[in-house]
């Protein structure tokens, strides 16, 4: 009875494995691109941050940034609303500088109320990468989400940048994926174990009765 379960067991370790091997596949597929957008070309002026795109980006529909600097530069992607963000920074302003004219510093986009917002709410920064060269990155969020991107010049020289964005989607949402595959893999392991050991004693066995029969 016990050599009954321990086979039924493995048996649906094994197929576990086998779902794990498939979706691993299945996320090693580069997304599909299902539009691409105008190329966008500015220049980063020192201790400064621009607003490069937002939308709704979803778990299997995400965009693709490509981007190309001359110098480093951080790239934010922040799960707020445009306008939410604006309200926000305006409001530290306002709290914080109740002398300035809030709505003309927010205009010269000083990198300081957004490091400012960074602090307050890290936990609405969904990612956050460094750029130099030519990068691409591929976001997808783990649910449903408004997403802004800006992109951030803390130094103190001017960056050229070029972005060019693109609207993506993957068979199956990776982080999810990546997640069922861990569990299905550690369960599929265990189970399989006791059928691998029980196996091992098997042959070990054998091989021990043939040795005592040559003997005989």
């Amino acid at each position: 009875m016990r050599n009954r379960w321990i086979t039924l067991l493995g048996r649906i370790g094994s197929i576990l494995i086998a779902v794990a091997l498939a979706l691993i596949l299945l996320s090693s597929f580069s997304p599909n691109t299902l539009r691409e957008y105008p190329i966008l070309k500015f220049t980063s002026r020192p201790e400064k941050y621009n607003h490069v795109t937002s939308g709704v980006y979803m778990p299997h529909e995400g965009c693709r940034i490509l981007t190309t600097s001359n110098e480093s530069l951080q790239i934010y992607f922040l799960a707020m609303r445009p306008e939410n963000l604006t309200n926000w920074m305006l409001s530290w302003i306002s709290e914080h500088f109740p002398s300035l004219n809030a709505t003309q510093v927010l205009q010269t986009s000083n990198a300081s109320v957004l490091e400012a917002f960074l602090q307050a709410r890290p936990e609405d920064v969904l990612l956050k990468e460094v750029m130099k060269g030519e990068r691409s990155i591929d976001f997808f969020p783990p649910e449903a989400t408004n997403v802004t991107v800006v992109v951030s010049n803390p130094s103190l020289m001017t960056v050229d940048v070029s972005v060019k964005m693109s609207a993506i989607s993957t068979r199956v949402p990776r982080r999810q994926t990546t997640t069922s595959i861990g569990i299905f893999a550690a369960f599929g392991a265990a189970l399989v174990l006791p059928k691998i050991i029980e196996e091992s004693k098997r042959r070990r066995k054998a091989r021990s009765d043939g040795k005592n029969d040559k003997h005989a």
